[in-house]
């Protein structure tokens, strides 16, 4: 057979699928024989032909115990075999009938198993031996050497001889079809070797779950990440531990990828913790479906990845925010006290330049101090240890409120903030001071990315059993590039040419994560040119 370098689990199943292509064929010639054999013997007696048949009666027993030891006998013997047996019926048949019997057709059939057994060199060997073989033939009949060894009246006119070509023929279409079979199962072999080149190495874990709820395939950095492999077909993230990590409470077998794959949803999971035997580690997850040909699921298909360096990186890198922050907090709080005292008289009159530079360390102070919670708001939202408070709130009031509160900073812009309260009496259930940093927020970024002297209006309706709170700048707009972008952490707008604001990016990030915790929903619209408007929406306690 072909000899190469390929590895071994290719090597192996294309011996295999050689093996089962080469015992159905010599099946089939068992089956074949058995019919045949019964009709020559026949036909010895009724013509005589014994020396013609004798040859047959030979290769019929080669065949009868070859067949019947096929699965003992090596690939390379059973493939050389039935090489050399179609060769000599083909041989056999050209020197006895010419053309009138089906020697040709085990020629051919003899070049075509070779072509699948052997390289493309031998199949060239076997195909010039068969040309040599039938050009012989041919010119020992054109050149009157040669004679049919019966009487071909007698030959034509007998069934059994019909029958034989006819039952050749339906061999060589079994031969056929037998042999596309088998070169289509080697194909996917190479396919799948291919495949498994691909993925086997891959970094990332890939485990493939099929309906039975069985591994169909993982590669090796599934087995290093789970540190073991499959047993009896189990998936390896059902023996494992997957816990959530934000509540480090244990996922269902239903939870996890593979089974949500199979159920046809495509699964995210940010970050989870892994327990194996080699101890804890934190991975993202995928899952989505794989479909037959069918356009039927017919497997999971699941991927994860070890994060656990992002992951420890990530807490360093919040616990420094944190510390910094916290430290950051408790001096800015006194500056910012001890300015306000300056500023209010505590210490007797201050000259006027002196009174304008404590103006400008105290607006500055609580820039820094507003930047400093908003860090450490982040924080506490990227843990999961926000605390929310959520109480009945006279959404009318408290938005009312908030509209006074922002005034004064409006007209540092020249502009001013008007309120169209059509909800008077709606209550909402969620916390009132963090609705107030959300509603600054937004007050604050309309009233910096409006013109000077523009309004920014903000009101409040009811509809469909929510309280829908809006506020509407006359500002820019926000480029439709940036507008996917717009509620991630540290994301700004530019500027336009004749705009400073300086911010954090923080505002927008920090709002729409607070909106979420108190049950509500944020979205936006923006033409560039025409403005932004931004709602909130919030389940209504009390329908006015």
């Amino acid at each position: 057979m072909q000899q190469s370098n390929i590895p071994s689990w290719l090597q192996q199943q294309k011996l295999q699928i050689t093996g089962q292509f080469l015992d159905s064929l010599w099946r089939d010639f068992l089956i074949l024989t058995a019919v045949v054999l019964p009709v020559s013997l026949l036909r010895i007696f009724q013509t005589g032909w014994l020396n013609l048949y004798a040859v047959h009666l030979t290769i019929a027993t080669v065949v009868i115990v070859t067949a019947l030891n096929r699965q003992r006998l090596s690939v390379q013997l059973k493939g050389f075999l039935i090489i050399t047996v179609m060769l000599v019926l083909g041989a056999g048949g050209l020197y006895s009938f010419g053309l009138a019997a089906n020697g040709t057709f085990w020629l051919i059939c003899g070049c075509l198993i070779t072509g699948f057994l052997y390289s493309a060199r031998t199949m060239y060997l076997v195909c010039a031996l068969a040309l040599t073989i039938f050009l012989t033939i041919f010119a020992g009949y054109s050149s009157g050497l040669l004679h049919t060894q019966t009487n071909l009246d007698v030959y034509m006119q007998s069934i059994s001889a019909w029958l034989n070509f006819l039952l050749t023929a339906v061999m060589m279409v079994f031969i056929l079809h037998r042999a596309v079979q088998a070169q289509q199962q080697q194909l996917m072999a190479v396919t799948q070797h291919q495949y498994r080149q691909w993925l086997d190495d891959l970094p990332l874990a890939l485990e493939v779950v099929d309906l039975q709820q069985k591994t169909y395939y993982h590669n090796h950095a599934a087995s290093r990440l789970f540190g073991q492999d499959s047993q009896a077909g189990m998936p390896l993230q059902m023996m494992a531990h997957l816990r959530d990590k934000t509540s480090g409470m244990p996922m269902r077998a239903a939870q996890l990828p593979a089974m949500a794959a199979l159920r046809g949803e495509n699964l995210f999971i940010d970050a989870a913790l892994l327990q194996t035997s080699r101890g804890e580690t934190v991975v993202r997850c995928w899952g989505w479906p794989g479909y037959l040909e069918t356009g039927e699921i017919g497997y999971g298909i699941t991927v994860f990845e070890d994060i656990s360096r992002q992951a420890l990186a990530e807490q360093h890198k919040n616990e420094f925010i944190a510390n910094v922050s916290h430290e950051l907090r408790t001096p800015l709080t006194a500056i910012r006290a001890s300015i306000g005292l300056i500023m209010g008289g505590a210490l007797g009159d201050i000259p006027k330049r002196a009174e304008d530079m404590a103006r400008i360390c105290q607006q500055n102070s609580e820039r820094l101090l507003f930047l400093v919670n908003d860090l450490l708001d982040l924080q506490k939202i990227e843990q999961g240890k926000l605390e929310v408070t959520a109480i009945p709130v006279d959404a009318s009031q408290l938005l009312r409120a908030c509209a006074q509160n922002l005034q004064g900073y409006a007209e540092e812009f020249g502009s001013k903030i008007l309120f169209n309260d059509q909800a008077p009496h709606a209550v909402v259930n969620l916390d009132p001071d963090r609705l107030q940093q959300v509603i600054a927020n937004l007050l604050s970024n309309a009233v910096k990315f409006s013109p000077k002297h523009s309004v920014v209006m903000m009101w409040a309706r009811c509809e469909n059993h929510q309280l829908i709170i809006g506020v509407q700048d006359q500002g820019y707009g926000i480029p439709a590039a940036q507008q996917s972008k717009i509620f991630e952490p540290f994301v700004q707008l530019e500027p336009q040419p004749d705009q400073s604001h300086p911010g954090t990016g923080l505002g927008l990030s920090i709002s729409k994560k607070l909106v979420e915790y108190m049950g509500g929903q944020i979205s936006f619209s923006s033409q560039e040119g025409l403005g932004t408007t931004f709602e909130l929406r919030f389940a209504l306690l009390v329908n006015p």
